[in-house]
């Protein structure tokens, strides 16, 4: 890029990200940056910024301060963007990354508050603030954040999005009691009911079945009884152990109606649900903390990559091996600049091989 060219596009960031005139630099927060660029912008203002910015992008793809401005337009004016096949989700979470590993984590945590108001349904944007915020240290915040988002879906009748956030307060406030029975009753809440009405007829039941003197009444009892003794056994850390067990209860429950030995299988399978729903929970935060550790790997190689290619640029060869092979040790198996990357090292180190 030419000087001309990279004095415009710093005008484009000044424009885009300086306070108006007579306000502190810093006193100007994402949103009424996004806010002034949608007034003060026309289309035309604006699809000559996106293109001076999106190409200045592509030859330095980690330079957060472009990709904030570009963000703040895009957010501004969605349709200049769309142009150039951006998602605005993607590259947003990308500059939180940067700027959080910059040490501005407030902005990063900003940028992200701004991109779920515009899209309030993005589940990876939310799970990134949350990641942050955790980060922060911030978990009483985090968690009324997760209950507000809960009972807004309980709101709009979609209780099984709700028992998603709600699993989510669990992974960072095990203790919270009150949560783990708002699951249980959202998840089964019909079956509670049926519990309630069925406890409300145990007496009525009870005598029926005791006044009864037809033999087939006790030889079915005993069946029962044997056949809830032969249900598979669970441990209390056995996931599919105890999914296994509470099929085998829900079966028998459906399938006879109505015997004594039925309540204390009731019991046992709210504790039942509610364990499963504590293990579950667990599962599903090492799985997104193993995604979270390889995209957090992938950022890193994909920054030491670029530190890498602008050392050769610079004819620091030494320095940009040494880049390359950091990218390398960040790099998963399966990252798409691996190849390219063990080829740029092979070069280099002939290079410096021949000219020493």
């Amino acid at each position: 890029m030419n000087v001309e060219r990279e004095l415009l596009v710093d005008d484009v960031v000044a424009a885009l990200t300086s306070p108006p005139d007579g306000q502190q630099l810093g006193g100007c927060d994402l949103r009424e940056q996004m806010e002034r660029a949608a007034e003060e912008f026309d289309r035309r203002t604006a699809a000559t910024f996106a293109e001076a910015l999106v190409d200045s992008l592509c030859e330095d793809p980690g330079n957060t301060r472009r990709l904030e401005a570009l963000l703040i337009l895009g957010l501004a004016h969605p349709q200049i963007v769309k142009r150039y096949k951006i998602s605005l989700a993607s590259e947003g979470r990308r500059l939180a990354v940067l700027l959080e590993n910059a040490g501005e984590s407030d902005r990063a945590r900003s940028l992200l508050e701004l991109m779920l108001k515009h899209d309030p349904d993005s589940r990876e944007v939310e799970r990134d603030l949350s990641s942050l915020m955790r980060r922060e240290g911030n978990i009483d915040e985090l968690v009324e954040r997760l209950m507000r988002n809960a009972e807004e879906q309980v709101q709009a009748g979609r209780p099984m999005e709700a028992v998603a956030w709600l699993q989510e307060i669990l992974l960072h406030d095990s203790s919270r009691r009150d949560v783990a029975r708002m699951i249980r009753d959202l998840r089964y809440g019909e079956a509670t009911r049926r519990e309630k009405a069925t406890k409300r007829n145990r007496v009525a039941v009870l005598l029926v079945l005791l006044s009864a003197a037809v033999s087939g009444l006790v030889v079915r009892e005993v069946q029962l009884d044997k056949a809830a003794d032969a249900l598979p056994v669970a441990a209390v850390d056995d996931l599919p152990a105890i999914r296994e067990r509470m099929n085998g209860i829900d079966e028998m429950l459906d399938t006879h109606k109505a015997w004594i030995g039925m309540f204390p299988l009731l019991e046992e399978r709210g504790a039942l649900r509610e364990r499963a729903d504590a293990l579950e929970a667990q599962v599903a935060q090492r799985q997104r903390e193993d995604n979270r550790r390889q995209e957090e790997r992938r950022t890193i190689a994909e920054a030491a990559r670029l530190e890498g290619v602008k050392a050769v640029e610079g004819g620091n060869y030494e320095q940009a091996l040494a880049h390359f092979r950091r990218a390398l040790e960040f790099g998963s198996p399966t990252w798409d600049q691996r190849d390219r990357t063990f080829a740029d090292i092979a070069a280099l180190e002939d290079w410096l091989k021949e000219n020493r």
